[in-house]
């Protein structure tokens, strides 16, 4: 008897099995030697990986898909006490970013830069929600152009064919940064939203 379930094509099923298998691990992003501060970008991490990450300082971090609770929040206690889990929801790659998460993402790295702790955000493969984040960091932080911002994107993710949304999503995000009207199509511009202006002490509490 036929099988009456649909056929998956063969690429697309070997695209769902090289992305369950793979995630980015923890990279660093930036440094400041001078007073420890250190920004990582991952994807989901394993117990060695979030080990690995807790070895190095690292005491905050942000999660973008929303899983901390069967990872960062889970493990803690055994491998990285000091930790805490200051943002926790799934974001979604197609969907623009909001003006009050960049404002929330914004005001916990100049915490940790001004004090000098290490922090990390993570999505679930770290390329597309990760590096999106990371894009905007090196604008506003680093002063990086638009398009290197981009082109550094698109060279450290995988699979980023499959969204074509994200080049104009970080548009976006560079005229937001320099006060201009948003000038990509409308469903890339900044999101109203509904984030707290603040991160959370601890999402995992």
């Amino acid at each position: 008897m036929r099988d009456p379930r649909p056929a998956v094509p063969l690429t697309a099923a070997l695209a769902l099995v090289l992305l369950a298998g793979c995630a980015a691990r923890p990279t660093l992003v930036a440094d400041d030697p001078a007073n420890g501060f250190a920004l990582y970008r991952s994807g989901r991490l394993d117990a060695g990986e979030l080990a690995a990450l807790c070895r190095l300082g690292v005491e905050e971090m942000v999660v973008l898909d929303g899983g901390a609770a069967e990872r960062e929040c889970a493990l803690r206690a055994r491998l990285c006490p000091q930790l805490r889990v200051r943002y926790d929801r799934a974001q979604d790659a197609r969907r623009p970013l909001s003006e009050a998460f960049l404002a929330a993402f914004d005001a916990w790295v100049e915490e940790a830069r001004r004090e000098g702790r290490k922090i990390a955000f993570r999505c679930r493969h770290g390329w597309h929600r990760a590096g999106r984040l990371a894009a905007w960091y090196r604008m506003r932080f680093e002063g990086v152009a638009t398009a290197e911002a981009i082109a550094e994107m698109q060279r450290v993710g995988r699979f980023m064919g499959g969204h074509p949304q994200l080049a104009p999503q970080v548009e976006a995000m560079a005229d937001h940064l320099a006060g201009r009207p948003c000038s990509t199509a409308a469903e890339h511009c900044l999101a109203a939203g509904d984030e707290p202006p603040r991160f959370a002490a601890d999402s995992c509490r």
